[in-house]
């Protein structure tokens, strides 16, 4: 996302209340991505259906049809993400830019083809007892979400981010407006058509957006073919990072105790859903932040440590350089903090007015504030995830990821049995554990990368 960071930088470059505003809008739609933003958009869908007194059960099967789409898509391209990402970058070191579009189309249809086989087999195995339609609007959205995840990441290091944010607008404004259209009639499987319409549309849009940017050949460059390196870690790190987000939130659907059956082998878990996915969408400030901090002002001044290595610069002007990274890390972490915690403190004070105005029960409050709170570390531990990638030191990465993954399981389970007073204190408890060996590692870690940087150049 450094791409669109440093576009939206120049905003701020007016020094004005409305500049500011104007950034920091962007950046907090451009960084919450499609995942986020799908959240959203079926929370909104649900609340403007039962405003308009649609019938509540294609609602609600609808938004757990939904979610698991997401989650389960997360999941199976998570290997794929951070894979794709350093490859393509390393090939724009390169400056191999011109064989960037065919590598992308190969990855897209990889990850469509696997997604399609992927939801064949599952459907096939679980959802016998649904009717066809049913599966195959899920084939169908979750194919295509497959190919967002893997177009998400070149198109958050694009530019032109008024494109991103109008595909954006314009992909959960088709779900919204759609759903509403064809659900009144059709019931599930309209909410699905449209749910499946806008991931078309933002497939599509996201698609052009990046071939823009990258035009070039239509055929596998010969002097590229099977020079790429893949660090097959980073997969490793993108597999056990996306199964530790939802591996509190399957414990929860799964536990008989906290959860009910929905449609085929899908359950929920209300009392947890709700106030989990809120809290999710109160990350979107700390996003924003992180966009500016970390993926513009840390780049800069990583972009800098390496110009002075690579341009032979002095010990006092590497040292300069390395002490210039570490503050901006130092800066990046304590802003996204600051904000956060602005964000926890004012939802603890209003947690019962919001569930109040959105018509939610009042049980929900203390696992909401356990959640914000545990979502706001989550942020945390992204932020450092996303300094490890720079450092290179992909080791790191999978080590924090797998303590959060075992960290979330074991906790969370350890909460399930403990009561309904520890709800949502497995993911904060895992997240904090994990987020203090972070902080401890990357402290230790700043200091000395100029020595293991240095070391493995050897």
């Amino acid at each position: 996302m450094a791409g669109i960071g440093f576009e939206l930088r120049r905003i701020l470059r007016r020094k004005s209340y409305w500049a500011l505003l104007e950034a920091y809008t962007y950046a907090g739609i451009v960084s919450s991505g499609p995942w986020l933003l799908s959240i959203f958009g079926i929370l909104l869908l649900g609340f403007f259906a039962l405003g308009a007194r649609f019938a509540s059960v294609p609602i609600i099967q609808f938004q757990v049809s939904v979610t698991y789409l997401i989650a389960v898509s997360l999941i199976l391209t998570g290997p794929l993400q951070l894979l794709f990402t350093r490859h393509i970058a390393d090939m724009l070191f390169a400056r191999q830019a011109r064989a960037v579009i065919p590598v992308l189309l190969s990855m897209l249809a990889g990850a469509c083809a696997i997604g399609a086989v992927f939801a064949a087999l599952a459907l096939s195995l679980f959802f016998r007892d649904t009717p066809w339609l049913y599966r195959v609007l899920l084939a169908i959205a979750f194919t295509e979400l497959c190919g967002v995840w893997v177009l998400t990441i070149m198109a958050t290091s694009l530019k032109d981010y008024k494109g991103l944010v109008a595909a954006y607008l314009l992909a959960y404004l088709t779900v919204v407006m759609l759903g509403l259209a064809l659900g009144a009639r059709w019931g599930l499987d309209g909410y699905l058509v449209a749910f499946a319409c806008g991931q078309g549309v933002l497939l599509v849009a996201l698609g052009i957006l990046v071939i823009r940017e990258f035009p070039g050949y239509l055929h596998w460059p010969r002097k590229y073919q099977g020079r790429g390196k893949f660090f097959w870690s980073l997969s490793v790190s993108g597999l056990f990072f996306n199964l530790a987000v939802w591996a509190d939130k399957f414990l929860f659907w799964f536990d008989p105790a906290t959860s009910g059956a929905v449609i085929g082998p899908l359950r929920d878990s209300p009392l947890y859903d709700v106030p989990i996915f809120l809290s999710y969408l109160l990350i979107v400030p700390g996003l924003a932040v992180f966009l500016f901090r970390l993926e513009t002002d840390f780049v800069d001044a990583y972009d800098a440590y390496n110009r002075a290595i690579v341009d032979g610069g002095s010990y006092a002007e590497l040292n300069a350089a390395k002490l210039s990274m570490i503050s901006a890390t130092r800066t990046g972490l304590w802003d996204i903090a600051k904000i956060q915690g602005v964000t926890v403190l004012l939802s603890f004070a209003f947690v019962h007015q919001l569930l109040h105005l959105l018509g939610y029960p009042q049980s929900y409050a203390r696992i909401f504030q356990f959640d914000v709170i545990g979502v706001s570390l989550q942020l945390l531990m992204m932020s450092m995830l996303n300094v490890y990638q720079y450092l290179d030191l992909r080791g790191r990465g999978v080590l924090l990821s797998g303590v959060f993954l075992i960290g979330n399981v074991v906790l969370t389970y350890l909460s399930l049995r403990a009561g309904p007073f520890f709800y949502g204190l497995g993911f904060l408890s895992a997240l904090f554990v994990s987020d203090l060996i972070g902080l401890a590692l990357l402290t230790s870690d700043l200091e000395r990368i100029d020595f293991t940087t240095f070391v493995r150049a050897r």
